[in-house]
């Protein structure tokens, strides 16, 4: 396919921008940016794991009830996980 330029693009200003447009359709028609966001944001999930379960461990032996402990821990994975679950929604819609 032949694309029609304006005059304007015809220096290296151009040449760069059609390059960086077509490194970014090919990134786009196989899906890569979908799936680099959904594997940052698992990884995000491993890492509040692992938060969490170093914060119980670290709490439980100082005489903290485990209520509190599961309402911090609760109040800290909660918005993450909207995210989480906003982004795999995203993710699934574009896939079909």
């Amino acid at each position: 396919m032949i694309e029609q330029r304006r005059s304007e693009d015809q220096g290296w200003r151009g040449h760069i921008a059609g390059l960086l447009s077509s490194a970014w359709d090919w990134v786009d028609a196989r899906d890569i940016d979908k799936h680099t966001v959904s594997l940052l944001i698992l990884c995000g999930t491993i890492d509040l794991t692992r938060w969490a379960k170093a914060y119980a461990d670290l709490h439980t032996h100082c005489g903290v009830p485990g209520s509190y402990i599961a309402l911090v821990i609760a109040a800290g994975l909660a918005p993450y996980m909207a995210l989480q679950a906003a982004a795999l929604a995203f993710y699934f819609r574009a896939r079909t």
